[in-house]
């Protein structure tokens, strides 16, 4: 059996739910060419076009804005399946594939699923495919071959594309609601005039260029995001003090924060210096530590400016097809910043600041999380962004302090494993292993290391390598402890510490 059969009725068919596919086989292929395949598509910018496509024939095809599914046929059965293994069987338009592949041998295309949006108006968008969904309008559905995956049980994927396209043509060809995306061939200047016919007529969503060599472009336009600052990560250079970068976040309706991501790119030198002394100025208190680029941890704001940054993309899941998370965050006048739970979120791909909004307020108008959910389907995260999940607080289960005096002055190194009690999230590392080095004849005084463990066995391994590369003649132990054992270092260590600390 390739698909479980506990399905509900819909649209006159039956549409299984996520995982109902069972054959896993065939379940790993279509994870594997939506990974390694649909994801590795080059972005170029319209402008870029002549410039960076080498002269040369192009199959040019529509870049829709839908959901990208699998056209089956396995064992004489035919369906829609999609990576996460959803199924669609007995519905108008898979019986419009069992005509069209009646004589074919097993078969797997790769091909967008896009809906007709609600009475004609505009072009599709992805959120219209569950509509269609949800609505059980099945009629509005149509499915757009772009490859072949599997041919009679061969890897299609080592042949050439026009080889594949010509097959696309043979068996795919005379249908109408499954059928080829629109495909024309030409050179650079071919692609550049299809997009503005295509794309800037608002046909299309943008438009994909593949070349017989085998290298895949997707063009279209660059999307543009309204956000509000809420912390930055600090780059220092001698006595200069710049924003390395800045961590933006989206507004939803609850009046809860959603954090959107980073950008670093698109500020000149002195851009950052002047962020810095504006952003600087705004900090507050936060409970939620935000890494930056730098190793160090961002500095959050008050959320009061609204910053617009362009990006080539946004992207819901991560390389192994899971949704990907954020934090969301509650801010309080007085309090700060509050983490409160991760939920489904999109990335920005290549992101760069563009300019600051001072024409626009800070509202969910502005600001709000529509900018993401019009373009992307985000799952439904398991309650509230406002229900704050209970955590067992991490705890230190071992630590170790030495000191080494050289001429007047005092070295020291330091160790800790943490115990974060979350092992079975999988966003947070079961033991975290902290080496700091503070030595006041160095440039960088300073210096810390962060190391991750599955096991306190492996915690424990850091430690050893660890101590036999830096703890040599010389240095004293000044301080330790284990679990269940409360430490108050001497009054020398407490001393040597807080010099450190400062």
């Amino acid at each position: 059996m390739l698909w479980s059969e506990s399905w509900a009725p819909w649209g006159g068919g039956k549409r299984a739910p996520v995982g109902a596919l069972v054959d896993e086989e065939l379940a790993k292929r279509l994870r594997v060419y939506k990974r390694q395949v649909a994801k590795r598509y080059r972005v170029v910018e319209p402008e870029a076009i002549e410039r960076l496509l080498a002269p040369g024939d192009y199959f040019i095809s529509t870049k829709l804005d839908g959901e990208l599914w699998f056209l089956v046929k396995r064992e004489g059965e035919v369906a829609l399946c999609a990576f996460n293994g959803r199924v669609l069987r007995g519905t108008p338009l898979v019986a419009e594939a069992e005509r069209l592949l009646a004589d074919a041998p097993d078969m797997i295309f790769a091909g967008e699923l896009t809906a007709t949006p609600p009475e004609h108006v505009g072009r599709a968008r992805v959120h219209h495919v569950a509509t269609a969904f949800g609505d059980e309008a099945e009629s509005t559905l149509t499915f757009h071959a772009f490859d072949v995956v599997e041919d009679d049980g061969k890897d299609a994927l080592l042949s050439e594309y026009p080889a594949r396209f010509e097959r696309m043509k043979e068996l795919l060809g005379g249908g109408d609601r499954v059928r080829l995306a629109e495909t024309q061939t030409g050179d650079p200047k071919e692609v550049l005039r299809l997009y503005r016919e295509w794309v800037l007529s608002d046909r299309f969503e943008g438009v994909v260029v593949r070349s017989d060599r085998g290298l895949t472009y997707k063009i279209k336009s660059t999307l543009t995001l309204d956000a509000v600052i809420i912390a930055y990560g600090e780059r220092i250079t001698g006595d200069v003090r710049q924003v390395r970068e800045m961590s933006v976040a989206l507004l939803r309706d609850d009046g809860t924060w959603q954090l959107l991501g980073a950008v670093g790119g698109g500020f000149s030198e002195q851009d950052r210096a002047d962020w810095h002394g504006r952003l600087s100025a705004l900090e507050v208190p936060s409970r939620f530590r935000l890494a930056n680029r730098e190793g160090t941890l961002s500095k959050f704001v008050r959320p009061e400016i609204v910053v617009e940054i362009r990006c080539s993309d946004l992207l819901a899941t991560d390389s192994w097809d899971t949704q990907i998370r954020r934090m969301s965050l509650r801010f309080r006048e007085g309090d700060g910043w509050e983490p409160l739970r991760e939920t489904p979120m999109a990335v920005m791909i290549h992101p760069v600041f563009l300019r600051e909004r001072s024409d626009k307020v800070v509202d969910v108008g502005a600001v709000g999380m529509t900018q993401i959910t019009s373009r992307l389907p985000l799952e439904t995260p398991e309650g509230a962004a406002t229900d704050v999940i209970e955590r067992e607080l991490s705890e230190v289960v071992r630590r170790a302090v030495f000191t080494k005096t050289t001429k007047d002055k005092v070295a020291v190194r330091k160790y800790l494993i943490v115990d974060t009690h979350k092992g079975e999230e999988r966003n947070y590392a079961p033991f975290l292993v902290y080496f700091t080095d503070y030595s006041p004849g160095r440039k960088d005084a300073l210096q810390t290391t962060l190391r991750t463990a599955s096991t306190m066995a492996g915690a424990e391994a850091h430690v050893t390598a660890w101590l036999d590369d830096n703890i040599k003649r010389g240095w004293g132990e000044v301080e330790s402890g284990r679990v269940g054992e409360p430490v108050e270092p001497p009054e020398a260590a407490r001393a040597i510490l807080d010099k450190a600390k400062a």
